[in-house]
């Protein structure tokens, strides 16, 4: 039998120890590196992702100070514009005025309230530009689209007006029943008309009595109303019954004169 001696048998339980210690420290130590590991790459992405958001940042105020640039130029421009646009809306409205006033008094009851309307927005200090060109334009489209149809509406004889003379309930339209008539969209009782009258865009505006017969056409030149030959009566006649949808529509012919 080989003794050991006693010394050696400690060197060997210390080896041992040693061993045993060593396999117990290195999990520890390798959870350590892996966690200090991911702290590390969670720093790295964090900069990364603060660089992205400092570079959107500053794509971001870029793109503002452009667009404030470009509203600057922008605000430039409107107030060139606006002293341009100051004396046309000025020349619209004088030519507005004296359009209406030069021509056929046909819807006056409609026309003149709105050239009020807009002579009284061109002489408030406190109007827009912007609200007195819409308004002059407005008008514009009104009187345009006039010069372009053929229009019939009921009315009273322009000098001897018959109807006025009616009283009471005799003023107003009849059902076969007797009982006065009235409009769905007023509620108020439809009048009775002693004619029509007719505007052939700007080229004539004439009035027909309600028997068909007779005839009147306002003379631009004298500024009154005259009599219509015979001659021209039927073709009124026939214009008349097609502005208010009563015919089919054909070629009318407007009882122009000379001179106007």
């Amino acid at each position: 039998m080989v003794k050991i001696p006693s010394n050696v048998k400690v060197l060997r339980g210390a080896l041992c120890f040693a061993f045993l210690g060593s396999s117990l420290l290195a999990p520890s130590v390798h959870a350590q590196a892996s966690s200090a590991e991911a702290q590390y790459k969670q720093v790295l992405q964090g900069v990364v992702d603060a660089k992205i958001r400092l570079e959107q940042n500053q794509l971001f105020v870029a793109q503002q100070e452009q667009y404030i640039k470009d509203l600057r130029a922008q605000l430039g421009k409107v107030a060139g514009l606006k002293k341009s646009i100051g004396p046309m809306v000025e020349k619209m409205v004088a030519n507005i005025n004296t359009q209406i006033e030069s021509d056929y008094p046909f819807d006056m009851e409609h026309r003149g309230p709105r050239l009020q309307t807009l002579n009284a927005v061109m002489k408030d200090p406190n109007a827009s530009i912007v609200d007195k060109y819409r308004k002059a334009l407005n008008i514009y489209k009104f009187e345009v689209n006039y010069g372009m149809s053929l229009v019939a509406k009921k009315g009273n004889h322009p000098i001897n007006p018959r109807s006025d003379k009616l009283e009471g309930d005799d003023r107003y339209e009849k059902d076969k029943n007797g009982e006065v008539i009235y409009d769905k969209k007023t509620g108020q009782p439809r009048l009775i008309y002693d004619g029509k009258y007719l505007n052939y865009g700007r080229l004539a505006y004439v009035y027909m009595d309600n028997d068909g017969l007779t005839a009147l056409r306002y003379d631009l030149n004298k500024r009154e109303w005259v009599e219509v030959p015979r001659s021209d009566v039927t073709n009124i006649r026939r214009a008349t019954r097609v502005a208010a949808g009563e015919a089919a529509p054909v070629v009318v012919y407007a009882p122009v004169m000379k001179g106007e």
